[in-house]
């Protein structure tokens, strides 16, 4: 519809949608590659898968959480910022693990992003291993 003006309102909302181009999120790799170490908070998270089965994992709380690019099921990576990471222990690693709920430690492995509904968390560490448990301020 013309305004008038020699111009019409759909070529404004071109040039807005034009300016608006340069706010879009950030792609894949923008952010720092995964590192093989997280550290936070220790914490079991109880939920229930769609089916209705009853979901108990052991994930990594992380303050402030940092952006990484991780690897996708597919193979392209994908920007995810780390916040709370479902930990898929190397086997017969997990046994101790309930002794450290609630305190901070330092997890080793491999992250990788949630593929099915049992994952919790925005990113997963697969094979992982306690690398430290650290002392609180309070002890």
């Amino acid at each position: 519809m013309p305004d008038g003006k020699g111009g019409t309102l759909a070529g404004l909302a071109y040039l807005g949608c034009a300016a608006l181009a340069g706010f879009s999120p950030a792609h894949a790799n923008d952010c720092s590659p995964a590192p093989t170490t997280v550290t936070g908070q220790m914490r079991i998270v109880e939920t229930r898968h769609p089916d209705g089965t009853p979901i108990r994992a052991f994930v990594v709380f992380i303050e402030g959480g940092a952006c990484v690019s991780i690897e996708g099921v597919d193979g392209e990576p994908e920007d995810v910022v780390l916040r709370d990471v479902h930990l898929a222990p190397k086997d017969g690693e997990a046994a101790g693990w309930s002794e450290v709920v609630g305190k901070e430690v330092t997890m080793q492995g491999r992250l990788g992003l949630p593929f099915t509904a049992w994952h919790v968390g925005s990113s997963m560490m697969f094979d992982a291993t306690i690398a430290a448990v650290h002392a609180s301020s309070d002890e």
